[in-house]
């Protein structure tokens, strides 16, 4: 009994990481449904190649160059994607820094225990304590505890997907 292995190149992860980096690529350049059609004839332009993988996606060349082809006199695209990623990574960013502001208060009140500390990190009020009967950080409630990530998240997202490309300008002939 022969063992066959009848699984599809284009699922490989080397395969699969060029395709998505072409994605990534093709998504500021054509809109989604042709996306979809230029990836799916990637792949099975990948499937049928009889060489090795390595020579198949290295004539495709690079993923920037190839999605720069098939988007050749297009208008550039707002990168969605990366629109989320950059939100995401401010916002994580924004809860690293202000848990390591209300760390630093809670380390000063309690090496000067018994203490109480009020403080704003970006128009967010924080509290901080230590005395006898323990100790403990705390912030408000209130609508600047939604507003200052939900703004921070919204400009990393405008900016990392360059919505302004969706404003084209008219050109005039």
């Amino acid at each position: 009994m022969t063992g066959s292995r009848s699984t599809r190149r284009s699922t490989g992860l080397r395969a699969s990481l060029y395709l998505m980096r072409v994605d990534w690529h093709l998504e500021a350049v054509v809109p989604a449904s042709e996306r979809r059609r230029i990836l799916r004839s990637l792949r099975e332009e990948i499937d049928d190649d009889p060489r090795p993988l390595e020579a198949a996606l290295g004539d495709l060349g690079s993923p920037r160059a190839l999605a720069a082809r098939y988007g050749e006199g297009g208008q550039l695209r707002p990168l969605w994607s990366i629109g989320v990623l950059a939100g995401m990574a401010a916002l994580f960013t924004y809860w690293v820094i202000f848990l390591a502001f209300a760390g630093g208060m809670l380390a000063v009140v309690d090496a000067a225990a018994p203490m109480s500390a009020q403080a704003r990190f970006l128009f967010v009020p924080v509290i901080a304590f230590s005395n006898p009967d323990g100790i403990g950080i705390g912030w408000s409630g209130g609508a600047e505890w939604l507003m200052v990530p939900a703004v921070v998240a919204t400009v990393a997202f405008v900016v990392g997907a360059r919505s302004w490309r969706l404003f084209r300008r008219v050109e005039l002939a």
